[in-house]
């Protein structure tokens, strides 16, 4: 459920940065979204179409850009992607790591007219 009070402010501050922009239409919105985020494309999308009805941004396309979970070994400094539940480092065998990347949301760039 919490699609909903982020895709208001993804609407939000899309409409904010057309309106800064002298826009009058949002043709489409691209986001970027990290694998472990709890984000689902599709229910975004449809609080997006339910909010959006009213402004700018009405029939804009969404496109969504996921981004792979990626870890860093605070022991030797390899970065890679975890095989499942293995978060042991490859290089050096150590358990100590922290996540670097996937845990994005944000809104990259917008089409207007």
């Amino acid at each position: 459920m919490h699609e909903l009070s982020v895709t208001q402010q993804v609407l939000d501050i899309a409409v904010s940065k057309a309106s800064e922009a002298g826009a009058t239409r949002i043709k489409s919105i691209n986001l970027v979204i990290g694998d472990m985020s709890s984000i689902v494309d599709d229910c975004v999308q449809f609080y997006f179409d339910l909010l959006s009805r009213d402004s700018i941004a009405s029939g804009a396309r969404l496109s969504f850009r996921r981004v792979p979970m990626k870890v860093h070994c605070r022991n030797c400094g390899h970065e890679f992607t975890p095989a499942g539940e293995n978060w042991q480092c490859s290089q050096c065998g150590e358990w100590d790591v922290e996540i670097i990347a996937g845990k994005d949301f944000y809104l990259e760039s917008l089409e207007v007219e």
